[in-house]
C-alpha cells in the first residue's frame, strides 16, 4: 500500500459474499454484539436455519440465472441478427 512515507506491506482479508449471505451475516453480527451473554439454544437453532435458508436461496438463484443464460444462448443461435431478441443482456 502506498502511504505518505512510502510503500508499506499490509495483510488484508477480502470477503466475497452474495446478497443473501451478506444480509444474514450482517444481522447475525449485529445480534452477537448487542446480545449480552450466551445465545439461548433455540435462537442459535433459528440462526442456523436462517443461514441454511440463505444458502438455499443463493443456490436456487444461481440455478435460475444459469438456466436463463442457457435459454438465452439457445435463443440467440436461433434468432441471431434478430433485433427483436429482448433477452440478449442475461
Amino acid at each position: 500500500m502506498q502511504t505518505l512515507t512510502g510503500e508499506k506491506k499490509i495483510l488484508a482479508e477480502i470477503q466475497v459474499r452474495t446478497l443473501a449471505m451478506n444480509f444474514w451475516a450482517t444481522v447475525e453480527h449485529s445480534l452477537n454484539y448487542k446480545y449480552q451473554g450466551e445465545f439461548p439454544a433455540e435462537l442459535k437453532s433459528r440462526l442456523q436455519r436462517a443461514s441454511e435458508a440463505a444458502f438455499r436461496l443463493d443456490e436456487e438463484m444461481s440455478e435460475i440465472r444459469d438456466e436463463l443464460q442457457e435459454t438465452n444462448q439457445v435463443g440467440n443461435t436461433h434468432n441471431s441478427g434478430d433485433p427483436s431478441n429482448e433477452n440478449s443482456d442475461l
